[in-house]
């Protein structure tokens, strides 16, 4: 590795690795599902082993609060890191960069480049559903030609929309479409991280025009920090070896914290505020998800069972149970009734559950010894390995016939 590409190679290693990470991910399996992908016939969301429902989204909004908190503060102590490093945009645009070269040839080298960014594309959005429809139905429907009108259509807008980024956009949209380029402005401070001009050094500057010629947005990064800046560092190692010729330090244009020759500050109380936030929203998710049950219960009054009573005197009701296992496993749900001090018994008493299985039944529910005519408070529980759960019902006491 030459010193002159040192920043590209590991930017090149970053995004090959994304790119390895996102094309891979919607084939990797854990637990019989995909690690990561939103069912919508089922409405569940598969996270590496775990299964979120709809109703249990907001373990989702957690995350996101958190990850948002994340990210401005990421954003607020390294700058652009994200735009330079992490951006799939950057990435993409990055690993096609045939597609430009190709261009610039003209002729039949154009068409290459078009056929080039159409395949690329057609990827990109296929990857793209693979987040919601596994890679194997894709591909037997595909086969088949039974794509229909809302995989293939959505297909065909997804490879549409990324091909005209791949061939014409490209690196524009970080400088005129991307609003995150627009937010950073807002959340920069005068010792954030950022790809910047050693003014102090000007006179060691031989305008050979190197950092502009290289810059992928044509910013001259001389003039000081701009938006469509992405921090790529393709400047730095355009100038560095330039200087070395000239036997002058290298770091005319390089990484600082702030402006070039100002002090480092990291721990400045608008940072350590925000960590402060993220750690909090990072232990309100993980509390959230760790209150997560496998199992889901609801409870109502059978509308088609009066309540009675038994010939041995007790009063019998009857209730709609719903289960839901939520887990990747069998669960042997228990059901029981409390009623106060009242003797009680409850049918039936145990219910084995398959994964993912939906059962509805009804259970009947007796008890002695609750007092005179009425309804009074009672609880229906169901208890699973490594959890409860509860539902207060109404238990009716039938007047005596």
């Amino acid at each position: 590795m030459t010193r002159t590409r040192r920043i590209r190679d590991w930017r090149r290693a970053a995004e090959v690795a994304q790119a390895a990470v996102v094309l891979g991910l919607p084939f990797l399996r854990i637990g019989g599902e995909s690690a990561l992908r939103f069912d919508v016939p089922t409405l569940r969301l598969h996270v590496f082993g775990t299964s979120i429902w709809m109703d249990e989204l907001f373990v989702v909004l957690a995350a996101v609060l958190f990850l948002t908190f994340l990210f401005l503060l990421v954003t607020l102590l390294f700058g652009r890191v994200w735009c330079g490093w992490g951006c799939p945009q950057t990435a993409l645009v990055d690993l096609t960069g045939l597609v430009e070269r190709w261009r610039g040839r003209g002729g039949w080298w154009h068409l290459a480049a078009l056929g080039l960014a159409l395949g690329a594309s057609a990827l990109v959005g296929a990857n793209l559903l693979w987040y919601f429809v596994t890679p194997g139905e894709f591909f037997r429907r595909l086969l088949a030609n039974d794509l229909g009108p809302v995989l293939g259509g959505s297909w065909a807008v997804l490879g549409a929309a990324s091909f005209g980024n791949l061939a014409f956009l490209r690196q524009r949209f970080c400088a005129t479409v991307c609003p995150y380029a627009r937010l950073q402005g807002a959340l920069f401070d005068r010792h954030t991280l950022a790809v910047a001009y050693d003014t102090r050094r000007a006179a060691d500057c031989i305008d050979c025009g190197a950092c502009v010629r290289v810059c992928p947005t044509g910013i001259d990064i001389r003039h000081g920090l701009q938006m469509a800046c992405i921090a790529c560092a393709e400047c730095i190692d355009a100038c560095e070896p330039i200087m070395r010729k000239l036997g002058r330090a290298p770091k005319l244009v390089g990484y600082f914290f702030g402006e070039p020759g100002t002090p480092r500050r990291l721990a400045r109380p608008v940072v350590v505020a925000l960590a402060a936030v993220t750690a909090v929203s990072l232990a309100a998710t993980a509390a959230v998800a760790a209150g997560r049950s496998a199992l889901d219960l609801n409870v109502s009054p059978a509308a088609s069972y009066a309540p009675r009573l038994a010939a041995d005197g007790r009063a019998v009701n009857a209730y709609a149970v719903s289960l839901e296992n939520r887990g990747r496993g069998a669960l042997t749900v228990r059901l029981g009734l409390s009623a106060g001090a009242a003797e009680t018994d409850l049918q039936p008493r145990e219910v084995v559950l398959s994964p993912g299985e939906h059962r509805r039944l009804t259970v009947l529910a007796m008890a002695r010894g609750l007092g005179p005519p009425g309804a009074v408070p009672a609880e229906i529980s169901a208890e699973v390995e490594g959890g409860r759960e509860i539902r207060r019902v109404p238990f009716v006491v039938p007047e005596a016939r």
